[in-house]
């Protein structure tokens, strides 16, 4: 396994334990409302009913055309989502609580975020059309979800896969760490 890898994997789970440990609250402050929009659930929802129209991209009607990507990583401990658009929007959500917004107001990550989903529009074609999205990973694999202007599809691999090189989805979630990468050193600064 290339050492970059490592090194990368080893960076973003860094990330992620600190902001899902950050974003943990007390069981008392939690509100009773948790699938409203300011929740994982409810974040994680909106992020999937971005349309094209209001991403303000103007798509024929005979074209499929990818302009979002939704990862979903089962950690073990929390699910990461990191909901990507064409125009460079990106925001992340972890389940237990905490995340980052406004990945586009970074130069780097709205670049990174364009990348991303430029090169998933490269494999929407080996993905399966879905209509359900409430499902989420096993723990240790990871989905990601395709968001075109006709459907949404969805492919799942186990990390180690996308880890090890054996995996043909291994380009889309180094690219999503990536993101995630460039959205942390954003919220540092």
């Amino acid at each position: 396994m290339n050492i970059l890898y490592v090194v990368i994997i080893l960076v973003q789970i860094g990330v992620i334990v600190y902001f899902y440990k950050k974003g943990r609250k007390p069981k008392a402050e939690q509100p009773d409302n948790a699938a409203d929009e300011n929740s994982y659930e409810g974040s994680r929802a909106l992020a999937f009913k971005v349309t094209a129209s209001q991403l303000g991209l103007n798509i024929p009607a005979d074209a499929t055309f990818v302009y979002g990507l939704i990862m979903d990583w089962n950690t073990g401990d929390a699910v990461v989502s990191l909901a990507t658009y064409i125009t460079g929007a990106a925001n992340l959500f972890i389940s237990t609580g905490g995340g980052l917004q406004g990945g586009g107001k970074s130069p780097e990550a709205g670049v990174a975020a364009v990348k991303l989903v430029s090169a998933a529009a490269e494999y929407a074609d080996r993905t399966v059309p879905v209509t359900d999205i409430s499902g989420m990973p096993a723990p240790g694999c990871v989905r990601f979800y395709f968001l075109t202007n006709k459907y949404t599809s969805v492919v799942q691999e186990q990390v180690q896969h996308l880890t090890d090189g054996s995996s043909q989805w291994g380009e889309l979630f180094e690219k999503s760490n990536l993101v995630i990468g460039e959205m942390s050193q954003m919220n540092q600064q």
